[in-house]
């Protein structure tokens, strides 16, 4: 498994952190989103997929750097984000915007010095924005053949692997749920059978996920291979909602399952909340969290 040049000094440091996410939906800049974060406590950001478009990105980038120099960084995309709106599916293979996308993602991530990037799997289908409905709707288009899928996938993470050997920055694919969009890559064999192709990729274990399905111990099954955690609480679907709900930990017996993975204390855990939840239950869930990684 590829990991950072820099991850000696991870060890050292707390890997507890936030995705820039929950601030670009309420419509901060990167660099104000980061500074946010910042100014919460956290050592650790995730710059993440929901950022509008900026045309000076790579300059607020290298400010970023300069301006937070002891921040560590995680880059999970698609990010930064593209002009035009644009679904990032793996499955179409390493088409010229996907290559872009990549090479972009990649030197975001030296910008910065982050740790790893990572992307969801490609879809069972072309993934397109309802134009009537605007741009944060979303509707399937032409069926992709799973084999198709999962051969365009592999083409594309052949390029993106790629790049994370000649950058020194590790690469891994997220576990995401049936949703709209059904992944191409989703079950335990599925995961096996890419780690095989690929060995040094690594998994973005997302526990809310996980939970809403029901398949925490099925994805557990590839612990060895986490090399970062999206951190939130989700009730099963069966009783909740038919997605994750990407809530706060409610209490440590929710993240008692992370005993089981060997790394938890060297990869980075990032809280992924929508703006629906507050800045103090992100803190309370964060010291939840760094409580427990203590006693462990």
């Amino acid at each position: 498994m590829v990991w950072h040049k820099y991850v000696l000094r991870w060890v050292f440091l707390r890997l507890v952190g936030l995705s820039s996410s929950y601030y670009a939906f309420q419509k901060f800049s990167v660099y104000n989103a980061v500074k946010k974060i910042n100014e919460l406590g956290f050592e650790t950001a995730e710059l993440g997929a929901a950022h509008s478009f900026e045309k000076d990105i790579w300059k607020n980038l290298k400010k970023i750097k300069k301006d937070f120099p002891k921040m560590n960084f995680t880059v999970h995309g698609m990010f930064p984000p593209l002009k035009r709106h644009y679904w990032f599916n793996l499955s179409l293979g390493l088409a010229r915007e996907n290559k872009k996308i990549f090479a972009d993602m990649f030197k975001a991530a030296e910008l910065v010095e982050a740790v790893c990037v990572t992307v969801h799997p490609g879809y069972l289908s072309e993934a397109l924005f309802n134009k009537k409905m605007g741009m944060d709707c979303a509707k399937t288009g032409k069926i992709i053949p799973k084999k198709q899928a999962v051969k365009g996938i592999y083409s594309a993470v052949k390029f993106a692997l790629e790049l994370s050997e000649n950058t020194g920055i590790g690469f891994g694919l997220e576990n995401i749920p049936m949703g709209i969009f059904k992944p191409a890559i989703y079950s335990q064999k599925d995961f096996k059978a890419f780690f095989s192709e690929f060995p040094r990729a690594g998994l973005l274990f997302d526990m809310g996920h996980a939970l809403c399905e029901q398949r925490l111990e099925e994805i557990l099954g590839l612990k060895e291979k986490i090399i970062q955690m999206h951190v939130h609480f989700s009730r099963p679907n069966s009783v909740a909602i038919k997605l994750d709900e990407h809530l706060p930990l409610p209490s440590e017996e929710s993240i008692a399952f992370m005993k089981t993975i060997p790394q938890i204390k060297r990869i980075p855990l990032i809280f992924e909340h929508s703006s629906n939840i507050s800045e103090q239950q992100i803190l309370d869930e964060k010291k939840l969290l760094e409580k427990f990684l203590k006693k462990i």
